[in-house]
């Protein structure tokens, strides 16, 4: 939340500069007939935009869980490289544009001036849609609404910037938002990193989950978007978007402008710190009205003959229901769901799949161990990264689904052998 906004914020201003300054450039070498080509390369640059959105979202239909954690590494590598590049250039951009203006002038002329606005506004659209592509799994409407407002700002700042009435302290702007680019770069490695972990192509052991985990629940995405928004306010303290002009004032005057400029600095100081404790409250509310999830207290069962029983019935409700030894055992008996030495608790769940089959796994999973798992609907939840498990990929092995259990039906019963569930009892010692 408030993620999308930042960039296309940020990639909007960035592109508004560029096109400002091919502009005015263009303006003070008498060459206003090429303006028409700047926007020509701007169209361009949408369209290419649009088309490589399109392209991307194809390969995903095609490798999603593979595509998904790529996207992740590539956006923040492409927001990463463009940090590094303002970080750098910021001094001479005006500079840097109009010798790629003359250079384009020089060689080939309208055609150089579209190709120069196509690959430089060309950039900044292919961020955004990296960055999208890797964050929004679904176009909700506040994604939409974020991105849409970002785009409007940046079009009103690019404006006024062309209009010569807008004179915002770049330095200041581009410093504040680097750092919540740095942010967002950390959310995306993050990312990554838990979507390829999931189909093993990063092997992450439980101390690595235990780790990256807690980053990808939602508590910790609710506590980026307050850092996010306490950003913005920053950014809307410290940033002034216009200067005070004192340079021809005397007296009188002069102290009624600066006097202006103090109350104006005073309400926004004000304004920021309401919004800081309205975010605060905002943080507080939305981690407390977050689901915790169904964690049904494990049912007992028997061991008789080297099998444990559960009857169809008591998964057909739809709930998550999980299940553990009842000790009865004979006495020196090794009961398999305890382990070789005894200290193990193995739990198992079972839950009813859509089209009414029953599916038997381990309370546990490969990445994360025996952290288990909670019920939201129709998804199980990890208990230790959050990653949502379809109840119908329930009994699939790989990434942070349940370890499937072999079971057999007989009687209107789930049979599951205790040398089956003992294979796994290791991961349930520490718990």
């Amino acid at each position: 939340m408030f993620e999308t906004l930042t960039i296309t914020l940020r990639e909007g201003i960035e592109a508004a500069l560029v096109v400002g300054i091919i502009l005015a450039y263009l303006g003070k070498s008498s060459r206003p007939e090429l303006k028409k080509y700047v926007y020509a390369g701007i169209a361009a640059a949408v369209a290419g935009s649009i088309a490589t959105a399109v392209a991307i979202q194809m390969l995903m239909a095609e490798w999603s869980e593979f595509m998904e954690g790529l996207m992740f590494f590539i956006a923040a590598f492409f927001l990463a490289t463009m940090l590094l590049w303002m970080h750098r250039a910021s001094k001479n951009i005006r500079q840097d544009i109009e010798h790629g203006v003359e250079s384009a002038l020089g060689n080939w002329q309208a055609l150089g001036i579209l190709a120069l606005t196509f690959f430089m506004i060309y950039r900044e659209g292919a961020e955004i849609v990296l960055f999208l592509s890797a964050t929004a799994k679904e176009a909700s409407l506040s994604v939409v609404m974020e991105g849409i407002a970002g785009l409007v700002l940046a079009v009103l700042f690019g404006y006024l910037f062309i209009k010569g009435s807008l004179r915002m302290d770049l330095g200041r702007f581009f410093k504040i938002t680097s750092v919540m680019l740095a942010i967002i770069i950390f959310q995306l490695i993050i990312g990554g990193i838990h979507e390829w972990s999931e189909v093993g192509i990063i092997n992450l052991n439980q101390t690595g989950m235990s780790i990256i985990g807690p980053l990808v629940k939602e508590p910790a995405s609710i506590i980026f978007t307050g850092i996010m928004l306490g950003f913005l306010v920053l950014l809307f303290v410290m940033v002034p978007w216009r200067q005070a002009k004192i340079e021809n004032l005397e007296g009188i005057e002069k102290r009624k402008a600066l006097g202006a400029a103090r109350r104006e600095r005073n309400r926004k100081i004000a304004g920021g710190i309401i919004a800081v404790a309205l975010i605060l409250v905002f943080i507080s509310s939305q981690i407390s009205a977050l689901p915790s999830g169904i964690d049904p207290v494990p049912e007992k069962v028997s061991t008789t003959g080297g099998q444990v029983k559960i009857p169809m019935a008591s998964v057909a409700d739809g709930n998550l229901h999980k299940y553990v030894c009842d000790m009865q055992h004979a006495p020196g008996e090794s009961c398999p769901m305890h382990g070789d030495n005894g200290k193990a608790d193995v739990r198992i769940l079972t839950i009813q799949k859509s089209d009414g089959s029953p599916a038997v796994a381990y309370d546990a999973c490969a990445l994360c161990g025996a952290a288990g798992y909670v019920q939201e609907g129709d998804e199980l939840i990890c208990k230790r990264c959050g990653a949502p498990i379809n109840r119908d990929t329930v009994g699939e092995a790989g990434g942070c689904n349940p370890i499937p259990l072999k079971y057999t039906l007989e009687n209107s019963e789930m049979v599951i052998k205790t040398e089956d569930i003992g294979e796994k009892a290791s991961l349930f010692k520490s718990q």
